[in-house]
């Protein structure tokens, strides 16, 4: 992985992975990105530059079985959603732990993603269709509209089917801060909860898809690979 520190850095000891290899050096990184036997990477931007992007793209493209994890700044929001956009498997920010990042990279490598178009399209619920490359949600094979933030909500509870997020989590991942002042009960996830569901439940009152976990925060039910 080419990082230099953070949860990346640090999670060497912890990753139920064969090994890890970590390093700061973007040619060294270039260079083992090459070798037969990577299973999985995580590419860190900064220090990664979009040369360094286009390359972990390009070794994607030549081989499907490779697994791909962006990590950027909590703030960067959109540059995780054009990580995932452009192929990324994951796009984490930086600020999650060592211990998540560990188990999301031990469960993409078990999981085998095969990294196609298809693998980018997400079904659920009556003839919705998420395409994360497209960045654009489908009913019926027509466009519903999305505000940026409410794509960003629905991609990353689409991603972790049947996981249940907290309130602070989702601010986290999809905002870039956790929740703070007036928004600590998290309204602002509620709200954009409230216009997702008036979007892809046939009865918003009754979701059947976007499901409420007492005591927690959210989950997205049914997405088929």
């Amino acid at each position: 992985m080419l990082a230099d520190g953070g949860a990346a850095a640090a999670m060497s000891a912890l990753a139920p992975l064969r090994s890890v290899r970590v390093t700061g050096d973007a040619d060294e990184f270039q260079q083992a990105l090459t070798s037969p036997g990577l299973r999985v990477v995580v590419c860190c931007e900064p220090p990664a530059r979009p040369s360094e992007i286009e390359f972990v793209l390009a070794e994607r493209a030549r081989r499907p079985g490779l697994r791909i994890v962006h990590i950027s700044a909590p703030a960067a929001v959109e540059r995780r959603l054009a990580a995932l956009r452009a192929g990324f498997d994951d796009a984490v920010p930086s600020s999650i732990s060592a211990a998540e990042l560990a188990g999301r990279l031990a469960w993409r490598d078990a999981q085998g993603l095969t990294g196609t178009v298809a693998s980018r399209r997400i079904r659920f619920g009556d003839g919705l269709e998420l395409d994360l490359a497209a960045h654009e949600l489908r009913r019926h094979g027509r466009p519903v509209h999305l505000r940026p933030k409410e794509f960003g909500l629905l991609a990353l509870l689409a991603l972790s089917p049947g996981r249940a997020w907290t309130r602070d989590e989702l601010l986290t991942q999809v905002w870039g801060a956790p929740a703070a002042g007036e928004d600590r009960g998290g309204r602002t996830v509620d709200v954009h909860v409230r216009w997702l569901r008036a979007k892809i439940e046939a009865d918003p009152e009754q979701p059947r898809c976007l499901i409420t976990v007492r005591g927690v925060g959210y989950r997205l039910d049914g997405p088929d690979r």
